[in-house]
């Protein structure tokens, strides 16, 4: 490639030579038009090595990874009732959850500021594992004692969800089971959040509303 750009470098040189070697009797010097083209010349190199500007940085804090968004959310709601508000900073302000109705959802946090725990009384409580260097949701676990669940989120390498792996004990009953599903996002909104998704024949939609 490097050979023929050049062979073609050349030939365009040996031309404006011959051309300009062999003036017409209605053709007059002008420096002025030679300067004209330098220029344009130059600053069409310069141009083209302007770099490409740098993408604004995703908008994220430990609260919004809590409901699996980034940007500036202001909400984020579940047909089933489980809804999330936020302020415009991405703190958790509001939280109801499937089973807590009017009840106000008690939630615990680790000394990084992440939701690990949340208890709504009839539902019980839930727990929550995330990885830090990602600010992102992995795992949520439930039990009461008796019986264990657990779910853990598989990523992409763009972070888009595409599996669950689940954990389920019966204290009871001495057993454990493990499987897997994969997961299709079927919908995204502008801001590249999920509004829908499917695994196996079950669909989960949900509403995000922004600042």
């Amino acid at each position: 490639m490097k050979i023929r750009t050049l062979a073609s470098f050349i030939a365009l040189v040996l031309l404006f030579f011959a051309t300009s070697c062999s003036p017409k009797a209605s053709e007059t010097e002008n420096t002025d038009e030679t300067v004209v083209a330098d220029t344009i010349d130059n600053d069409s190199i310069v141009a083209e090595s302007v770099a490409e500007p740098e993408m604004e940085p995703v908008f994220i804090t430990p609260d919004l990874a809590f409901m699996e968004v980034h940007g500036h959310v202001k909400s984020v709601e579940y047909p089933n009732g489980r809804k999330a508000v936020f302020d415009e900073k991405g703190n958790l302000v509001d939280y109801a959850t499937e089973y807590s109705g009017e009840n106000e959802v008690m939630i615990g946090r680790d000394d990084d500021g992440y939701i690990v725990s949340t208890y709504d009384g009839p539902g019980g409580s839930e727990m929550f594992g995330y990885d830090k260097e990602k600010v992102r949701l992995v795992q949520t676990a439930a039990g009461d004692g008796a019986y264990y669940s657990e779910c853990n989120i598989v990523y992409d390498d763009n972070g888009n969800v595409v599996g669950y792996n689940f954990v389920s004990e019966d204290m009871a009953e001495e057993t454990r089971d493990e499987w897997s599903a994969d997961v299709e996002i079927v919908a995204k909104d502008d801001e590249g959040n999920w509004t829908e998704l499917k695994s196996g024949d079950a669909t989960v939609k949900r509403t995000i509303v922004y600042y």
